[in-house]
């Protein structure tokens, strides 16, 4: 199918952006890393937290100003950032993390939000597998590219590559043809929060969102106690832990090509639930992994459920959501679902010291195929009621 204009250029602005973001995260999991488990959960901890605690400001913001504007501005704030993180050690580090983070709770609903403007609803499904293929390709260039370059020149050219991204971010967001319709002529409490009362009253969204936020709860304590699996229990080094990214990334790139180009008849809930069954079965090899290479392969497995969770979850969001409040419950979403991060990574360094790694990284992806089970069916019944009315 033929890709409008300013989709192509939202998948590419996403490559670089999250190109740059993977190899920006390695560069900080490497230089706390000496501080122990701890400060690797307050990394991504401060990234979920910003999500959480601002996502009724932040999609309130996307919902409010014109979208070449808001991204252009916010991703020129990031550039400014990231050099100053690139120049920075001790507290002010986490400080500056936590304003990057800032910016991508309103960088990640504004680019979702202005898809279903530019594509019929029949295609989103594959139109954001189709921007989820560029956004893996990025894990694979930048986490094998991170761990080189951590390795070579140490984290501060890491970082400032990540400023350029940033800045070429700001180019495409500024050269954009097509703008959301204005849905907020003015900011108030209520509207601010509407996001999550949109996601409460919808019980197809409520037990979507409920699921993911399982996942990204496992995710966390993949990110944190990683790092430690390959280095401590694998005896694997940096580029090891770059090489098992890039077998994640390579197979979400394949996946997400694939399902932008296939047509699927199942309904988006059965997809939605297969795609999590496979994703937790990744996770669980990956914790059971008896070498790197093994890891790679449980990676991939896991990367290709990934790739249908965000491709089908998506568009679910976006046909029991209105217009003009989309920016919003796109950041409550991430709210949510975030908030499962948080949890994790604020438990799985202390977990982590306690119990044996591979026990707490595989513990989590049981943990998820149950909350699938659980929550499958509900997600079907309830998006099929919502058809038929």
């Amino acid at each position: 199918m033929s890709r409008p204009r300013d989709v192509r250029a939202i998948a590419l602005a996403r490559l670089i952006s999250e190109m740059g973001d993977e190899i920006a995260l390695i560069a900080l999991l490497f230089r706390v890393k000496s501080s122990g488990a701890a400060a690797i959960s307050a990394i991504f901890a401060l990234y979920a937290l910003s999500r959480i605690v601002l996502s009724p400001f932040s999609g309130t913001i996307v919902d409010r100003y014109p979208s070449r504007r808001l991204i252009t501005a916010v991703s020129l704030i990031q550039t400014a950032t990231a050099v100053c993180l690139a120049l920075s050690d001790g507290p002010l580090l986490f400080v500056l993390v936590f304003v990057l983070a800032v910016g991508a709770s309103i960088i990640g609903p504004a680019w979702q939000s202005l898809v279903p403007t530019l594509v019929p609803a029949e295609d989103l499904s594959r139109t954001y597998a189709f921007i989820q293929a560029h956004r893996s390709m990025a894990i694979v260039l930048g986490a094998g590219l991170g761990g080189y370059l951590v390795e070579v020149f140490g984290s501060s050219v890491s970082l400032m590559i990540d400023a350029a991204t940033f800045l070429v971010v700001a180019f495409f967001g500024a050269t954009l043809v097509n703008e959301r319709p204005r849905g907020l002529s003015r900011v108030s409490g209520r509207e601010s929060i509407r996001g999550f009362r949109s996601i409460l009253s919808t019980p197809v969204l409520l037990a979507s969102i409920i699921m993911l936020a399982a996942f990204n709860m496992s995710a966390g304590v993949n990110e944190v106690l990683g790092i430690f699996l390959v280095t401590d229990v694998l005896d694997g080094s940096a580029s090891h832990y770059g090489l098992i990214m890039s077998s994640l990334g390579a197979s979400m790139v394949v996946s997400g090509y694939v399902l932008s180009r296939a047509t699927i008849r199942r309904p988006d809930t059965q997809m939605l639930v297969l795609s999590a069954l496979t994703s937790a079965l990744g996770m669980l090899a990956y914790g059971l992994s008896p070498s790197v290479w093994f890891a790679m392969i449980a990676f991939a497995i896991n990367g290709a459920g990934l790739t249908g969770l965000h491709a089908f979850a998506t568009p679910l969001i976006v046909r029991h959501t209105s217009e003009d409040e989309r920016g919003r419950v796109f950041a409550a979403s991430s709210s949510v679902t975030t908030g499962g991060t948080l949890i994790s990574t604020g438990i799985a360094g202390s977990v982590g010291q306690v119990l044996p790694i591979r026990t707490v990284i595989s513990g989590a992806a049981i943990a998820c195929a149950v909350c699938v089970a659980l929550a499958g069916r509900s997600i079907s019944r309830a998006d099929r009621n919502t058809r038929s009315i």
